[in-house]
């Protein structure tokens, strides 16, 4: 009842409320215990789901749902490491590592494998492997028989949480590598996991053009995060209530005033397990992808306080030129153009040959992944350049 009160006193607020007003609201909801991380765990996700759609609604834009259909780890109860008898802080010293399977254990020296950074590093160059997250996966994934009763510990700056849909036989932690003793004797450690089939949703919004009905800009943020460990669960106010509360903001506004051309607002789930939902979607749009001039991505933008990164910016020059004339008019900083990515929502639009960036805040240093990732870290005028850089932006593909 606690949750669903705080729910509509938030709803009210709305009317009245001025830009960055909205935009703090949106996220401190978003960002709340009551969503709790934005995960399975508390059905956080389904909390957050219903709040965006309700919002929605209430705007009288046309509004569905699209289920997504996944594999995951879903934490059971807070995880344990306790290494020579001191007992480690989940999520800020240690996390489990996305592939871990359940265990419970003490693991004596003899059964413990400890890789740094450096570590890491050679054997990704070994390997030609691109990056370090590959090499842990590699090491997990083929581990022989002998090494599945042994402890692997990576030691590293920050642990930094994530959710797979895979489950790997050999257990393995991330830690804080200040924490790990030049001596250990023997390391404790619990993650009660379960590896399940789950379904969420992505959230579409379609206002339709007033004149040119069938030339379409879609416009994505995704909406889910980390969930918690425990009684500890990731906020994820920049990563990415910030994007959410941006495309709040731009439906509010051409609910109230429809462009010419239709408007495609994507909330997308399972962009942390892998672009999920994304991919969903471009396999089964509302409209058709043919129909789609450009694909807007906004993922932390929240936080910069230099100007934008473009993903895939490289691509389109002609675009980013008019990102760039507004971007100077307003003084927004600098815009950085970045080769195309897999690493976010933009990425399955341009595999299926449509227009698409993303967007992402540039500058400052902001939590990733982590407990501290919260509204009171955020540069609201960071969201509010980029709703007049979306608006403009539009503004100029309308006299195209």
């Amino acid at each position: 009842m606690k949750r669903y009160c705080i729910f509509l006193i938030s709803l009210a607020t709305f009317a009245f409320a001025t830009e960055e007003q909205n935009l703090k609201t949106d996220i401190e909801f978003l960002a709340s215990e009551s969503c709790f991380g934005r995960g399975l765990a508390n059905e956080g996700i389904f909390f957050a789901e219903r709040y965006i759609v309700n919002e929605l609604e209430i705007l009288g834009v046309k509004v569905y749902t699209q289920g997504v259909n996944y594999k995951i780890n879903i934490p059971q109860k807070a995880p344990l490491c306790v290494i020579n008898g001191d007992t480690l802080k989940a999520a800020y010293d240690f996390i489990p590592h996305p592939f871990c399977p359940s265990v419970d254990k003490e693991f004596s020296s003899e059964e413990i494998k400890i890789l740094d950074l450096e570590a890491l590093e050679k054997i990704k160059d070994s390997l030609s492997l691109a990056s370090v997250s590959q090499v842990r996966r590699q090491l997990m994934k083929k581990s022989k028989k002998k090494d599945k009763g042994s402890l692997l510990l990576f030691a590293e700056e920050q642990p930094i949480i994530s959710r797979q849909s895979k489950q790997y036989d050999r257990p393995a932690f991330q830690v804080n590598k200040s924490l790990i003793p030049d001596t250990i004797r023997s390391v404790y450690v619990a993650n009660d996991v379960i590896f399940k089939k789950v379904r969420t949703n992505n959230i579409i919004a379609v206002i339709k053009g007033t004149s040119m009905p069938d030339s379409i800009i879609c416009l994505s943020a995704h909406y889910d995060h980390m969930g918690g460990l425990g009684e500890v669960y990731y906020p994820g106010a920049n990563d990415n209530a910030s994007g959410v509360a941006v495309l709040l903001a731009l439906a509010r506004y051409y609910a109230e005033t429809p462009p010419p051309m239709t408007l495609v607002f994507c909330f997308f789930t399972g962009e942390e397990q892998g672009l999920k939902g994304s991919w969903k979607y471009v396999r089964n749009p509302i409209l058709p992808l043919k129909q789609v001039m450009m694909a807007v991505n906004l993922d932390m933008v929240g936080s910069g306080l230099n100007g934008y990164g473009i993903v895939a910016g490289n691509d389109w020059p002609e675009d980013v030129s008019i990102f760039e004339d507004i971007r100077e008019a307003h003084k927004m900083g600098q815009l950085k153009l970045r080769q195309n990515s897999a690493n976010s929502d933009h990425f399955p639009f341009s595999a299926k040959g449509v227009k698409a960036v993303f967007f992402y805040a540039s500058g400052g240093e902001q939590p990733y992944h982590h407990p501290d990732d919260i509204p009171e870290t955020l540069n609201w005028r960071t969201m509010e350049n980029t709703i007049l850089l979306m608006k403009e932006y539009i503004g100029r593909k309308i006299k195209e």
